[in-house]
């Protein structure tokens, strides 16, 4: 799931890393309350990171919860299926939600960080609904 997520927004924020890896001096510097764009936006990758895997975790339990047999309540394969296909095109949803976010933010100083802050909110507003549907699977 994780490689073709974010393929133009990731592609936008390599290049601005990229540009930012000039200042790495001052990025190494970071304290946790600079305000200096390299920090910023050094802080702000690894928040997407760390949402990421916190996303990508709990998506991989969903599923494995849902791996058994059909019962007399649930068709748990074609749930299974339903819930795998709706991933897809929430990672769809996603990027082309936060593609859209940055153009509308385009010629903004902040244009990188609000793509990616669209990208770390929508990520951990999915995290919870994901632990909501393991928690409803769980129950069964």
């Amino acid at each position: 799931m994780d490689s073709a997520r974010f393929r133009w927004s990731r592609l936008v924020v390599a290049v601005t890393l990229a540009v930012l890896s000039l200042s790495t001096a001052q990025a190494e510097n970071c304290t946790s309350d600079s305000v200096a764009p390299e920090c910023l936006m050094q802080r702000s990758q690894a928040g997407l990171e760390q949402a990421d895997g916190e996303l990508n975790r709990t998506y991989q339990k969903v599923p494995k919860a849902m791996s058994r047999p059909r019962d007399e309540y649930v068709d748990y394969p074609a749930l299974k299926a339903k819930f795998v296909e709706a991933q897809r095109q929430w990672v769809r949803l996603l990027s082309a939600e936060c593609s859209a976010w940055y153009l509308i933010n385009e010629t903004g100083a902040d244009r990188n960080l609000d793509l990616l802050s669209c990208e770390v909110d929508r990520t951990r507003i999915r995290t919870r609904e994901l632990n909501v549907w393991l928690k409803q699977v769980s129950n069964y």
